[in-house]
């Protein structure tokens, strides 16, 4: 009926991560609800050792004022943790509470946005949400759009405004520093780079260059940022030893690590590049109007110890050290083969000693011996994008994808994409036969090819046999992250991994961060001013805008 397993974390910090999934194609109604809840209830009491094996209280704005009778929240159990001042656990009992389904929307809407784009350029609209599972969440995401105006060498060498694009996702581990520091800074040194790539010519504009120069500049980007934080900020705490307040803004973001993901597109060459460090992904779903289908291309590789390509790079770089990559880790630690930060993987051994005896660090890692083991340097691939063809851009942390199939999240925003009229409905020889079949996801192919599709890491839940949906949200983010958590449509199983406060909701889902952008031809403006380029969506912005995209 439900199988609860463990498993280590997708980062360098080992904890162990449940995921659970309840048959239901043989029982229905309360007595599925009740065997459900009792499951869910006894791997929340394996997830309380936890607990009360690090004496870390649950935060009291996760839970319900004592006493309170809200009829919002059912307690699910109640669990006790024996603190060293000697205060009982009937003292200490603390309950863990089921949210309603208009809390638990709360919630999942809290760091939701929309913007409309009403440029005309190919670009219509982009959606993002966040759902924290650490405390505070480890990702961050930023996002940017330049205007510039270039020479077209084809057309006469005219000149066209073209709008970069850039959206980017960060994935943190071992705290959220790294992160935060490539949500400030990352796209500001690739914009760098990219304005010395594109030359000015004698007519005041941007000469475009070749792809291969733009791939270099993108590299150059992640690469500088990456010595920044990883080598220069330490040489002036070790050149100042004395600096010690400004110790921890400067080591923490060489000391956590994250991995990046960002895209950028260019709505006069249409082409979408999109670079990866990394296990986050990147998604293009397509409708094939020939096929009469939709179709799902990964545009991003998982850069962890499982892909035999990092291995083989790891192991050549490494010639004498057999075991650089072992369990699927490097050094049988990290899992992501590049990130930035991570100095543990990067400084020689003399550099991490003198770190820590004069400010503070971490264990070096077993079998340390040729550093550095991990890189920033993304790989970069370029796609060309059909805004005629309802062409659309998923990019998300690896929380999603270890719970959705790149088949489902395309045909999640499909579903979602009809409901909103943004498309019509593909009917097939199934959908007669069997009417009830839009109630399930629509058929996509996934086109990636299979060298790529090799590599990457599969979703790791059990599965029903009848994978249903949700479509409840304006914010289509948010509706992934929604049908993320229901386990094939289950509004039972979100309420419930929900209601989890952290830090044991870790043991049960990642923090998750999506954007979904959508390319189409929209309205043609002759004109515009620069500042309506953007428009908040607010029916999908629910939350609020409190974190605000970077533009």
């Amino acid at each position: 009926m439900l199988a609860l397993r463990l498993r280590s974390c997708s980062k360098n910090i080992p904890l162990a991560r449940g995921y659970h999934r309840f048959a239901t194609n043989c029982h229905k109604g309360s007595k599925m609800r009740t065997e459900f809840r009792l499951a869910l209830v006894s791997g929340l009491l394996l997830a309380t050792s936890y607990v009360s094996l690090t004496n870390n209280n649950l935060r009291s704005d996760s839970l319900p004022a004592q006493g309170a009778g809200s009829t919002d929240q059912k307690q699910l159990f109640s669990a006790s943790t024996n603190s060293l001042s000697g205060i009982s656990a009937q003292q200490n009992k603390q309950g863990i509470y089921l949210l309603s389904d208009a809390e638990v929307s709360r919630r999942l809407r809290q760091y939701e946005e929309s913007y409309l784009v009403n440029r005309g350029k190919g670009v219509i609209r982009y959606d993002i949400c966040q759902l924290p599972s650490n405390n505070p969440i480890e990702d961050d995401r930023s996002e940017k759009l330049v205007q510039v105006p270039v020479q077209d060498r084809e057309n006469n060498n005219a000149r066209v405004e073209t709008d970069w694009h850039f959206w980017s996702i960060f994935d943190g581990h071992a705290g959220w520093n790294t992160s935060a520091k490539l949500r400030d800074s990352l796209l500001d040194y690739v914009v760098n780079e990219l304005d010395q790539a594109y030359k000015v010519s004698d007519k005041n504009l941007r000469l475009i260059p070749s792809s291969e120069t733009i791939d270099r500049a993108i590299k150059q980007g992640f690469l500088k940022l990456d010595d920044e934080i990883v080598n220069k900020n330490v040489q002036k705490l070790l050149e100042n030893p004395s600096n010690k307040a400004g110790a921890a803004e400067l080591l923490m973001p060489a000391l956590s690590g994250s991995c990046a993901l960002m895209s950028f597109y260019d709505t006069h060459s249409r082409n979408l590049k999109v670079a990866v460090t990394g296990d986050s992904r990147a998604l293009l779903g397509s409708l094939d109007d020939h096929e009469n289908k939709w179709t799902v291309r990964a545009l991003s590789t998982d850069q962890t110890g499982s892909n035999p390509t990092e291995v083989a790079k790891l192991l050549s770089e490494h010639p004498n050290e057999p075991n650089v990559v072992r369990n699927g880790r490097v050094l049988g630690s990290l899992e992501p083969t590049r990130a930035f930060g991570d100095a543990r993987y990067k400084w020689a051994k003399d550099i991490q000693t003198r770190v820590a005896n004069q400010f503070f660090g971490r264990q070096l890692p077993a079998n340390l011996k040729t550093p550095p083991y991990v890189t920033a340097e993304p790989v970069i691939t370029t796609h060309e994008v059909s805004p005629a063809k309802h062409d659309f851009l998923v990019m998300a942390s690896d929380g999603l994808y270890e719970m959705l199939t790149n088949e489902e999240i395309v045909g999640l925003v499909v579903r979602w994409m009809e409901k909103k009229k943004m498309v019509k409905p593909k009917k097939s020889f199934m959908d007669t036969l069997w009417p009830s079949s839009k109630d399930k996801l629509p058929l996509v192919e996934d086109v990636t090819d299979q060298s790529s599709k090799s590599k990457q890491r599969l979703q790791t839940r059990r599965k029903s046999n009848e994978v249903g949906f949700l479509l409840e949200d304006e914010n289509v983010a948010t509706h992934l992250i929604r049908n993320a958590l229901s386990n094939g449509g289950s509004k039972e199983e979100v309420n419930m991994l929900v209601s989890i406060p952290s830090p044991l909701s870790r043991r049960y889902r990642d923090d998750l961060t999506v954007s979904v952008v959508f390319f189409g031809e929209g309205d043609k403006h002759e004109k515009y001013s620069s500042n309506s380029a953007l428009e908040i969506n607010q029916e999908a912005t629910k939350g609020g805008l409190t974190m605000k995209a970077k533009l």
